[in-house]
């Protein structure tokens, strides 16, 4: 939704998955199995001016800095689905 008009018009766009920590919050709680703990959710801000939600991999909490730089990856879900988290740039995972 447009945070300015609350239009719902949209359209597609290819994204190149770079971009950089806009912010972000460690969680520890509620306990899901789904995930790995402390988890790392940061809104990150891509090179193309679009602002995500997604959880940082590759990195511990104490290491994640604002601005710093990241790459998309995708983990898979329990379906043949598959969502877009971040990592730190230089990380392989």
């Amino acid at each position: 939704m447009c945070p300015v008009c609350h239009g719902l018009e949209h359209d597609e766009a290819e994204l190149s998955g770079r971009g950089r920590v806009y912010s972000y919050a460690v969680l520890h709680h509620p306990r899901s199995s789904k995930f790995t703990y402390p988890l790392v959710v940061a809104l990150i801000d891509l090179d193309e001016g679009v602002r995500i939600m997604s959880n940082l991999v590759g990195i511990g909490p104490a290491d994640v800095q604002i601005g710093m730089q990241v790459h998309v990856r995708f983990e898979p879900t329990d379906g043949e689905m598959a969502v877009p988290v971040f990592a730190p740039d230089g990380s392989d995972q």
